[in-house]
């Protein structure tokens, strides 16, 4: 074996074992459909979706319910516990200058491959995005998902179906995906191999199209009740959560929902913890129903409801957040590109 030919295995078993040892097998789900078929599709991707949320505070609430007691003559009230966890030490312009290094080493890495880039800007006119708009990064949006900012890096664009009144972005897809404390959902991190994006595929002769979603929350909240006691845990977890990146060439022959000719999709089933950024705390808050004795004469009574809240802060050095942050995102997004160069190649991937 040549040198040079050492070096780059060396190099490449380098790039393997850094993504390997932060990202563990049994986190991700890697589905894939005829992978065979990614040889013949021409050096062109466009990028559809390259989006980051960065969670910044969490919130929860649990309510007990009073009510009459057993055997009679006693009232309870409702006990509520509430707890809010913000972040502190990292600000919006800190999570918009990762995100964009992200993007460019991303961009960089498929150009090495040997891909023609092209996000919504450089999209030819499509059937498939009639009546759609475009947005341009960089681009910060805090209603997308209560309690997180979704950051688009700066030079991409993207095609949005709709942006609401209160700001929420519409990008097509199901109305599922990610949640946060409270309920709210984005629409990113389900499948999106079938329907919209074969149909691209097919329009752009065959070319890859890609989408990058990807969730880091800061906090953990964990809300239980028992024996009329409301509880609420909550501290620093730092992790890569949900995330998605899908990579689909052409369309398959057949009717009824378009399916690709090509697919490689890679979510995370398993949060990869990040460490090295906060200190280990734990905040609790605690509420109790309250008990009201009640005279068999009565004819009025009162019963006092119990609302328990606490409100508290995590932080960090930002340059710390940033650096832990990017070497685990870099690291699923390495992977995600090994495994399409072997695609490439003509192999099966799973």
């Amino acid at each position: 074996m040549s040198k040079q030919k050492a070096l780059f295995v060396l190099l490449i078993a380098m790039v393997f074992s850094v993504y390997a040892q932060e990202i563990p097998a049994k986190s991700i789900n890697t589905l894939s459909i005829k992978t065979k078929n990614f040889s013949n599709a021409p050096k062109k991707i466009y990028i559809r979706t390259f989006k980051v949320y960065y969670q910044m505070i969490a919130e929860a609430k649990k309510t007990v319910y009073g009510g009459r007691q057993f055997g009679g003559g006693s009232y309870t009230g409702n006990a509520t516990a509430r707890l809010a966890v913000g972040v502190e030490g990292v600000n919006p312009e800190d999570l918009q200058a990762l995100t964009d290094k992200l993007y460019k080493d991303y961009i960089k890495s498929l150009e090495d491959m040997g891909f023609e880039v092209i996000t919504a800007n450089e999209l030819p006119d499509l059937e498939e995005f009639e009546g759609w708009g475009t947005l341009e990064g960089p681009r910060i949006n805090q209603e997308q998902l209560k309690g997180s900012l979704m950051v688009i890096p700066e030079g991409f664009s993207y095609k949005v179906k709709k942006v609401s009144k209160n700001g929420k972005e519409r990008t097509g897809g199901f109305l599922t995906g990610l949640k946060n404390t409270n309920g709210g959902q984005a629409a990113d991190f389900v499948s999106s191999i079938y329907g919209l994006l074969p149909k691209v595929s097919k329009a752009m002769d065959d070319a890859l199209v890609a989408e990058v979603a990807i969730s880091i929350p800061s906090i953990y909240l964990d809300p239980k009740s028992k024996l009329g006691t409301a509880k609420i845990k909550g501290g620093p977890y730092l992790r890569l959560g949900q995330a998605k990146i899908t990579y689909i060439s052409g369309r398959a022959k057949g009717m009824g929902v378009a399916s690709p000719n090509a697919a490689l999709e890679f979510t995370v089933n398993k949060a990869v913890p990040i460490p090295n950024v906060f200190a280990s705390e734990e905040f609790k808050v605690v509420a109790t129903k309250l008990r009201t004795i009640v005279p068999s004469y009565a004819t009025f009574f009162t019963v006092e409801n119990k609302t328990v809240e606490l409100t508290n802060t995590i932080d960090c050095e930002a340059a710390a957040y940033q650096a832990e942050v990017e070497k685990v995102v870099k690291a699923y997004l390495t992977m995600s590109l090994d495994k399409l160069s072997r695609a490439l190649k003509g192999e099966k991937v799973k």
